[in-house]
């Protein structure tokens, strides 16, 4: 038996590992600290209230080599926060153990120390923390610089004096930026403990932020590991160490050897396909022309949508998409209360189907079965062509990869059915629905940057076939029959144009100067000393080690029955305001007249893309400053209203972008969203292709500069898009972290209000077709800047929030809201 701990790789990555989940929204980020997707076959995480305790001491520990405790909300004295973990620090005595944060937090009370709230509150910031170790191959700080650069997330500390003695410092840092000097252990911070005698390590800092900003925390993770398997070999243990058997891998929430789901080998006699015609480009009318004049004039009453890139096309904004659902369109709308567990289902025949949930099922259940069933059916792509013939596409490459399917919403309350052990709060009703879709058989789509409109078309080649679960038949004559009349619609459209009074609309329309005069009244849920009572009251939870981030919001509500204009004949015009007003990438306009919901957003954040090789994406931005607009000269009397003025604007511009760039509080709210989704891309992608190419970009938009991270990742082959939605679900933007214990503390400091559509997502989730695509296609909007309207009350609801972190300042909290809530409609 070797004492050296320079051990061979494969040696050290065949431990049998368990992670016990606190509940926290980074715990699967430590999976990224393992070399590749093999070595993390013997890693399994569960819940810390997953078993009992005996259960666990005697059924699942003899299983395994070592433990890692997560961070997690709360603290470590209290049983519904620690859950085992408290027993697994004090019974357990020959396995080690690794605590980070609250894991760390429960070493210290295990043996004897004392939480106490820490003098800097730290959360998504950065300290240099100092150590002793560095030339010991037994230490955790093994080959690691002294100092090296660390985030921290938390607001509670063991407490450096009378430490137990079983307990020895082995990291520190200081609260005091300015000392040069490296601190002394005895009055620091304490930022890691060991224990005298037994293999148990803590540290206070996140090591799993590695790839982002904490240095070196693979090495930290290897140390961990190689002391691991020098103690297991000290006790007769042999290497490399077995797989752990199925029925222990089957525990973790983490599946091991997921089930990868095969299409089917031979196709049924009821197959769909998707047809597409590319029309003359002598046909191209800007998509609001064609919204406003074809395809709302449908009038459907089951829905319309637009999938609008209203900002500028380039390659983000190149697509929209648009559609209607006439009665030969033979589509559906769907809508699903959590409450309830009722679906129901309005056929555009007028045929209507009520479901109820069975208590084990869910909306994404339904809704991911509902999309295989079509995918199972689905033939190859075709292209129509002007004669009349359709050709299969295999090498041809379409541009776009929408393939139509479902378009529409999760509201913000679909969290009943996302988040693991949340628990309903029957206060919450609301009559908008949940969750609601538009399943998309036709769609008109166009193609900025080349100036082309594409139609699709969901087409049945065997006119005698009826769908008998939805009771749609989408025939080949319908389809050429919707191609020739768009077509002819779009010729006599452009005619229409042809007179002067129509090309200056046409113009207006182009140049995005549309008005709609409405100056509403707008008065908040929340009114303003509730909601800095709020703040406050999150400030204290924040401060208690409950949560790092809680994003507050409220909504504001206005009766429009007073306005010039009345809703039901110019809604259409009133979403022609707000994309002017606020043009973002991540538009949106959705109707369902027989719920009186009109949704009219102008988002600028993406929740969340997959394209068809499974890549997974998110941006969540975190961090906005205004934009200089107008004159910005120091002396107004000076100011030559030309070349000069225009440099000082363009002067404060770039100020105010590199003042955001900078920003410690704006960066830290980013820095914990970004952890956080890195953890929900963990769970559901394989963990080493998880990658952050870019963090806190400055991106500006038209009014606004905003902190951009985009976060990417190998989507697992056993999940479906509607599965990945649902575990990254609600956005952690919109939430705060961690996660589940946020979502908890919003309900009860937003007054158990519903939140509606707004902080929930909104786009499709795409059909495959049987030329190539690997798997469908998906992309969601975060919804804020966003209207939602009832026409038959006249009613015009918006949401608008922030992200409170201990450093907020509430009467600022406050204003941005109010800017925020008047970004949407112009008053």
């Amino acid at each position: 038996m070797s004492n050296d701990p320079r051990v061979h790789p494969s040696d050290i990555f065949s431990l049998r590992t368990i992670i016990i989940d606190n509940y926290d929204s980074y715990t699967f980020n430590l999976l990224q600290l393992w070399d590749n997707e093999k070595s993390i076959e013997n890693v399994v995480v569960i819940r810390n209230n997953q078993f009992s305790w005996n259960y666990f001491k005697e059924n699942i520990f003899p299983y395994f080599d070592n433990i890692i405790i997560s961070p997690g909300p709360g603290r470590p004295e209290t049983p519904s926060d620690f859950g085992i973990c408290t027993n697994i620090i004090k019974e357990l005595n020959d396995i080690p153990i690794l605590g980070v944060c609250l894991g760390h937090q429960g070493i210290g009370v295990t043996f004897g120390g004392q939480i106490t709230n820490a003098k800097t509150i730290m959360h998504g910031r950065l300290s240099p923390v100092y150590h002793e170790g560095g030339d010991d191959p037994m230490s955790l700080y093994y080959k690691i610089p002294n100092p090296f650069s660390v985030v921290r997330y938390h607001s509670l500390i063991v407490e450096n004096k009378n430490m137990p003695p079983e307990l020895t410092i082995s990291a520190w840092c200081s609260e005091d930026s300015s000392i040069s000097t490296p601190p002394l252990k005895e009055s620091s911070t304490i930022m890691g403990l060991n224990h005298i005698n037994k293999p148990i390590y803590g540290v206070q800092f996140h090591p799993e932020a590695w790839s982002i900003c904490t240095e070196n925390g693979y090495q930290l993770l290897r140390n961990f590991l190689t002391i691991s398997r020098v103690f297991l070999e000290r006790h007769g243990v042999t290497f490399p160490r077995t797989t752990l058997p199925s029925h222990i891998l089957s525990h973790s929430v983490l599946p091991k050897k997921p089930h990868i789901f095969k299409p089917l080998t031979s196709k049924s006699d009821t197959e769909y396909c998707l047809i597409l015609k590319k029309l003359e480009r002598e046909l191209w009318i800007d998509s609001p022309l064609v919204f406003q004049h074809i395809v709302a004039a449908d009038q459907s009453t089951v829905g319309t949508w637009w999938l609008d890139s209203a900002r500028q096309p380039d390659r983000v904004n190149r697509f929209s998409f648009m559609g209607s659902t006439p009665e030969s369109s033979n589509s559906f709308s769907t809508f699903y209360s959590t409450l309830n567990k009722e679906l129901l289902v309005i056929c555009s025949n007028g045929s209507v189907i009520n479901k109820k949930m069975e208590d084990n099922q869910t909306f994404w259940d339904w809704m991911s079965e509902t999309i295989k069933h079509f995918n199972q059916r689905m033939g190859n792509l075709k292209i129509l062509h002007d004669d009349g013939t359709l050709q299969n596409v295999r090498e041809q490459t379409i541009p776009f990869d929408f393939r139509l399917g479902m378009v529409g919403y999760f509201g913000y309350e679909m969290k009943r059915e996302s988040l693991p052990n949340y628990t309903i709060s029957t206060d919450q009703y609301s009559d908008i629905p949940d969750s609601a879709f538009v399943f998309a058989t036709q769609a008109i789509i166009f193609d900025h940057l080349e100036r082309q409109i594409w139609l699709a078309g969901l087409v049945r080649p065997k006119v005698d076939y009826v769908d008998n679960n939805l009771g749609i038949h989408p025939g080949l004559d319908d389809y050429k029959s919707w191609t020739v009349s768009i077509e002819e619609k779009l010729r006599n459209l452009d005619n229409l144009m042809s007179s002067s009074k129509q090309t200056l609309l046409k113009k207006d329309i182009q140049n995005e100067k549309v008005s709609f005069s409405v100056q509403p009244s707008f008065t908040p849920d929340m009114k303003q000393d509730d909601y800095i009572r709020a703040i406050e009251k999150a400030r204290s939870y924040i401060h208690e080690g409950q949560s790092y981030e809680l994003c507050l919001t409220t909504q504001f509500r206005a009766n429009l029955a007073n306005v010039p204009k009345k809703l039901d004949d110019n809604w259409v015009e009133l979403y022609q305001c707000i994309r002017s007003f606020n043009p973002a990438p991540f538009s949106a306009l959705l109707s369902f007249p027989s719920k009186d919901i009109c949704i009219m957003s102008s988002s600028p954040e993406k929740f969340l893309q997959i394209d068809n090789e499974g890549v997974m994406e998110m941006k969540p931005i975190k961090g906005t400053v205004a934009r200089a607009r107008g004159c910005c000269c120091l002396n107004l009397k000076e100011c030559d209203k030309g070349t000069l003025c225009e440099s000082k604007r363009k002067e404060e511009d770039m100020k105010r972008m590199r003042l955001l760039e900078g920003d410690i509080k704006e960066r830290s709210e980013n820095l914990m969203i970004v952890d956080l989704i890195r953890n929900d891309l963990t769970h559901i992608c394989q963990p080493s292709t998880v990658q952050v190419p870019y963090l806190m970009k400055v991106e500006s938009y038209e009014s606004v500069h905003q902190l951009v991270t985009t976060v990417r990742g190998q989507l697992r082959e056993d999940l479906d898009c509607v599965k990945a939605i649902r575990e990254c679900f609600p956005p952690g933007s919109m939430t705060g972290a961690p996660k589940l214990r946020s979502v908890q503390l919003l309900d009860e400091l937003e007054q158990n209000k519903p939140r509606g559509v707004y902080s929930g997502c909104l786009g499709y989730i795409s059909l495959q077709d049987g030329s190539g695509q690997k798997r469908g296609t998906s992309q969601f909007n975060v919804v804020i800047r966003t209207a939602i309207i009832r026409i038959g009350k006249d009613e015009v609801t918006v949401g608008a929030g922030g992200a409170i972190v201990y450093l907020s300042n509430a009467e600022s909290e406050w204003n941005e809201v109010e800017l925020k809530s008047q970004s949407i409609i112009p008053r």
